[in-house]
């Protein structure tokens, strides 16, 4: 009876959409550099290939003094000559201002890479200045809930992500319901397929894990991804985030959100105060998109647009829905910016890739 239960349960997680992962790490090389920027803030970059997840790194002082062990599952997409390479970081609080510093790392399930830090190419950089000092002055924006890649009769759709944004010119996206390796999406990794499609960078934040399947938000952008973070936001029901990054746009530095919030009205509260803190925090140069499950007269949505501005407003598309339910129709995904930015064009697209609509605005920086 118990190997019948154990039977049972592992069919309900496949029926529920989720499903085993096991190419984690990766048998091919990976790199190591050390980021030196103009304030002090030091990082070391770990390059693998598009297939490794996660890496585990050791840090030892002298080669025998254990410091830390830092294992990293977070990653930037980089495409480097034509090639797609995921980015990790780690800190260098773990070491300090020692010198003789050892990096033993396990890329692969059975075997180990190590470096020193002497030895590691050194990146200079200046603090919010990018590789690229073109002039860039506007941005067309992009928010699409994209409902794990399926239209609101459940068909699945993801193919047709990419060719909406390259159609529209988008430079930088917020995606919101997006997964990995879930069954109910075929098992793929709907971001990086519409990266390489769409030949962007990407940032991927999920917010729910269960053996190998994960689900949560997402960035595309013409523009590399500095870095990111995922902030988890307070609730009780579904597990909800708050993808923050920093974005170079050629001479500037772009602070770019995107979140998705909960249904009830209590979570809702206590996830707009989280994200009023970020705003605060950034200040300049903000854009904040997603999915907030508010209508325009919700109180959150409110207090948001003391701090920045709808890119809506003003404009004859204010109270077009935006969630395109069979039955329920409302205006609940939006683009916000800083007062610093300015908003000269925004239209929701109608589309039936989703149960969501994209909102897409061009914006001046």
């Amino acid at each position: 009876m118990k190997k019948i239960g154990y039977v049972l349960i592992l069919v309900s997680f496949f029926l529920l959409g989720f499903s085993f992962s096991t190419k984690v790490f990766s048998e091919e090389a990976v790199e190591m550099k050390i980021i030196k920027s103009s304030s002090g803030h030091n990082m070391i970059k770990v390059y693998g290939p598009s297939s490794l997840q996660q890496v585990y790194v050791e840090i030892f002082h002298k080669d025998t003094d254990l410091l830390a062990g830092v294992h990293v599952d977070y990653y930037v997409l980089e495409k480097l000559n034509g090639s797609e390479r995921n980015v990790f970081l780690i800190n260098t609080k773990y070491f300090g201002n020692r010198k003789d510093i050892i990096f033993k790392m396990f890329p692969g399930s059975a075997r180990e890479e190590k470096f020193r830090l002497s030895d590691l190419e050194e990146i200079y950089v200046e603090d919010g200045q990018p590789n690229t000092m073109e002039q860039i002055n506007g941005l067309n924006i992009m928010s699409f809930n994209i409902h794990h890649g399926k239209n609101k009769l459940g068909f699945y759709t993801l193919d047709h992500i990419g060719k909406l944004i390259i159609d529209h010119q988008i430079d930088i996206v917020g995606l919101q319901e997006v997964d990995k390796y879930v069954v109910r999406s075929k098992f793929e990794d709907q971001v990086k397929k519409i990266a390489s499609e769409t030949s962007m960078y990407y940032a991927f934040a999920p917010n729910m894990r269960l053996m190998g399947a994960e689900y949560g938000n997402a960035i595309l952008s013409k523009y590399p991804i500095e870095s990111y973070q995922n902030v988890k936001l307070p609730g009780f029901r579904e597990k909800r985030g708050l993808l923050v990054s920093k974005i170079h746009v050629g001479d500037q530095t772009i602070n770019f959100l995107v979140t998705h919030l909960g249904l009830t009205k209590e979570e809702k509260l206590n996830q707009f105060n989280v994200l009023r803190q970020y705003v605060e925090y950034f200040g300049e140069k903000t854009i904040l998109v997603g999915d907030f499950n508010s209508r325009p007269d919700h109180e959150g949505i409110q207090q948001i647009k003391y701090q920045l501005i709808d890119a809506a407003a003003d404009t004859e598309e204010y109270y077009q829905h935006t969630y395109d339910g069979i039955v329920i129709k409302n205006r609940i995904d939006y683009i916000f910016i800083s007062p610093d930015m300015k908003a000269t064009n925004y239209k929701v697209i109608d589309t039936n890739i989703s149960d969501h609509l994209p909102v897409i605005a061009s914006i001046e920086i």
